[in-house]
Order: C-alpha cells, then structure tokens, then sequence
C-alpha cells in the first residue's frame, strides 16, 4: 500500500490537469487503492468500510483513503474516522484520525465550523491519551479550500511522511495502531 500511495502523491498534480472522467489514474486510486486498504484491515475485530476518492464530479484537492466504522459513520461528512489524505501540492501522505467537516461546516459556517472542530479534535486528542506517538499538531493539507481547511481543524492525531521517504512502509503499521486507538476511542465513547 505504501507504494500506491507513493505513487499518487507524486502524480496527483500532474493528473488533475487532465479529464477526470476515464481517468485509469483515478480509478487505480479508487479501487486499486482501496482493495489494497481493504485487505489490510480484513482481519480486525470490527468490520471497517474502506473507501477511497479522487473526487466527483471533478477533481478533488486533496483526495482521500478511508476506514470507516458504520456504528459511527459511513461518511466523510460527520463523525470520527481514520484516513489517509493525500497532499499533492507538498508530496505527503498524512495519516489523521479524524472528525467529519462537511456537516460542521455547513452549520456553522467556515470560521465557527473550524473552531468547533479544533475543539472535538482537542477532546479526541485527550481521550486518546498520550502513549500513543502519534502527533497533535494541525495538519497540513496543501489547499485553500474550505474543505480541506475543515479536515486540517478536525484532525486529532496524525503522522505525516514524505512520498518518497524511507521510512513509508511503517504506514501499514501506523495505520494499524491508529485503527486500535480508533477502535478504543468508539468502543468506550460515543462520536
């Protein structure tokens, strides 16, 4: 998986100049991807639903790799997830557990939207605890766009790495790890 994700991050920009439509770029992203994320958890006690996306109809600015559990959400939109975004302006793969922004945003607006949620992040964080490794610190995504700028505001733990960094194929590893916390987190608490 990590590297598909290589791959994607150090091509998405020149992709997204070209139709999204057909694209084998996209739909390598989309099922390739994911089938690949799919396999990696089929094995958990609980069963994740994995879904990856580019965009629709158009590109999207920062594509993403999903795991959602369905006692929480099926969605992007609202909830608590784990997911790995793809920062192609900066050539990182960020690895978040996450809260949905679009439903947020949407009520609130952009400003208040992301002060609520940085502060469901900031909670999240906490429960967690802090033996996790995992960092605190605000994402970087690589856009301007509301959206993205909601996924950074709801991030509450995360790790980052290079497209082409050595050390990338921990993220089956981290994913795992983050997947346990994730597990715990729905498990004792109600997202």
């Amino acid at each position: 998986m990590a590297a598909a994700l290589s791959l994607t991050a150090r091509r998405y920009a020149f992709e997204r100049a070209l139709p999204v439509r057909g694209s084998a770029f996209a739909r390598f992203f989309r099922v390739e991807t994911a089938a690949l994320a799919r396999e990696l958890v089929r094995g958990r006690s609980e069963a994740l639903r994995v879904r990856a996306s580019t965009g629709a109809p158009g590109w999207a600015s920062v594509p993403w790799l999903a795991f959602f559990s369905p006692r929480v959400t099926r969605s992007m939109r609202h909830g608590l997830y784990v997911v790995i975004f793809i920062n192609a302006r900066d050539e990182r793969i960020v690895l978040s557990l996450q809260h949905g922004a679009a439903d947020t945003l949407t009520r609130l607006g952009p400003v208040e939207g992301a002060a609520c949620l940085r502060q469901q992040a900031a909670v999240t964080a906490r429960t967690a605890g802090q033996a996790h490794g995992f960092s605190t610190c605000q994402i970087t995504l690589g856009s301007d766009a509301p959206l993205p700028r909601g996924y950074e505001a709801g991030c509450a733990l995360s790790r980052s790495w290079a497209a082409d960094a050595p050390d990338l194929n921990m993220i089956e590893n981290d994913l795992a790890r983050m997947l346990d916390i994730y597990h715990r987190l729905i498990s004792a608490h109600r997202f």
